[in-house]
């Protein structure tokens, strides 16, 4: 069975979006900060953080437009 994803996750789950993405831009700015010091190991957690993050404001946007569309 396939892993449930971030996206589907939220979509199935009605949480606040922003506060989910405030969380993961402040877990990235602290492995940047770790990645900038040399202690950083696993560097592919930048990239997986950024990716979340995308997701999220991908879905922020699919909301902001169903809004949209609705009120029309």
């Amino acid at each position: 069975m396939a892993k449930e994803t971030l996206l589907s996750r939220l979509r199935s789950k009605s949480t606040d979006v922003s506060d989910e993405e405030g969380k993961l831009r402040k877990e990235l700015m602290e492995l940047r900060v770790q990645h900038s010091s040399g202690q950083l190991k696993e560097t592919h957690k930048i990239r997986e953080i950024r990716k979340s993050i995308a997701q999220l404001k991908t879905l922020n946007n699919e909301v902001k437009e169903e809004i949209k569309d609705d009120r029309n």
